[in-house]
């Protein structure tokens, strides 16, 4: 998809407030309501945008650790990988996933709310599966950057 400033200019403050009406959009961006949301329905359909979301902060609601696991399984086949992937599924707070090149096969990210229930989704989830061959944990201790969403600003430069 080729953007445009005002595409990117949506973008950005989509980003930054996704909760502001389509009528303050666009005169953010500096175009009326109806191209605005002309533009935006194009974006939903393409799947350029796949949700609007709140962010919560994890302090306020109690959730103290975020740590990052670095995970390698016992095997790669595939079979040993899907029942990985269920167990992540499942276990709500592992919050993200990524498969990784290199000798890991993944890196997890996981908020507790204190380090004695990390332990336990570290044991009791991923250890005591028998699948996971070795957990390589780092805790967070402090958040010095923390972007949510993309760059948008340099697509314009591509």
């Amino acid at each position: 998809m080729d953007f445009d400033d005002i595409d990117v200019r949506m973008l950005d403050n989509l980003q930054k407030h996704g909760r502001m009406t389509n009528v303050e959009l666009a005169r953010k961006v500096g175009i009326s309501p109806p191209p605005c949301l002309r533009r935006l329905r194009i974006m939903e359909k393409k799947g350029l945008l796949s949700g609007y979301h709140a962010i919560v902060d994890p302090e306020q609601t109690g959730f103290t650790v975020s740590a990052f696991c670095v995970v390698s399984l016992v095997s790669q086949a595939s079979k040993t990988v899907d029942s990985f992937l269920q167990i992540v599924e499942k276990e709500c707070n592992i919050r993200s996933c990524f498969s990784t090149s290199g000798n890991k096969s993944f890196v997890l990210t996981i908020v507790a709310k204190n380090l004695l229930e990390y332990e336990k989704i570290l044991k009791c989830t991923l250890q005591d599966s028998g699948i996971v061959s070795s957990i390589e944990s780092y805790i967070a201790l402090n958040k010095h950057k923390d972007e949510f969403g993309l760059p948008v600003e340099t697509l314009l430069n591509s």
